[in-house]
């Protein structure tokens, strides 16, 4: 009968779910960007970053939010971005619209180092983030040939 009682308990405690480990846990801040983007050989593109904060915390609008590029291969018209350059400053998540252009075809990598505050309930921590996004440069497409008319020109001689 003891037996039978061990055997009930272990196959109840491999049955029960297991307890929530610390990585299932909401991240507390995600910075979202593309791994790749695509864009055209001497075509102006953006890059779209978003710095989000967890559940019950904020990105600090009084500590600094930072983000610096660096390319070897990109033309990069700004180097360094704040909070006031955000689409929207004053927003919770703050998103940036990060400006380049790829002056020759084939794989670029941009390097970016992202700095913010994190604020909980109580206290701010500094949050350092590096991220390479590879971007993707395409010849430009050529011209599309000029359209071919089928009636005959009325200004040809004969």
């Amino acid at each position: 009968m003891r037996s039978l009682a061990v055997a009930a308990l272990a196959l109840a405690v491999a049955a029960a779910p297991a307890p929530a480990r610390a990585d299932d846990a909401p991240p507390a801040w995600e910075v979202r960007i593309p791994d790749t983007v695509d864009v055209v050989v001497e075509v102006a593109a953006t890059v779209s970053l978003t710095v989000t904060p967890g559940n019950g915390r904020t990105i600090s609008r009084d500590g600094p939010l930072r983000v610096a590029l660096a390319s070897d291969t990109l033309t990069l018209p700004r180097r360094r971005y704040g909070r006031d350059h955000a689409v929207d400053p004053a927003a919770d998540a703050p998103r940036l619209e990060l400006k380049l252009t790829a002056p020759a075809a084939g794989d670029h990598a941009l390097a970016i180092d992202v700095a913010f505050w994190l604020c909980g309930p109580k206290a701010c921590r500094p949050v350092r983030v590096r991220r390479t996004v590879t971007v993707r440069a395409a010849p430009p497409a050529p011209p599309a040939p000029p359209p071919v008319s089928d009636a005959p020109d009325a200004g040809a001689a004969r």
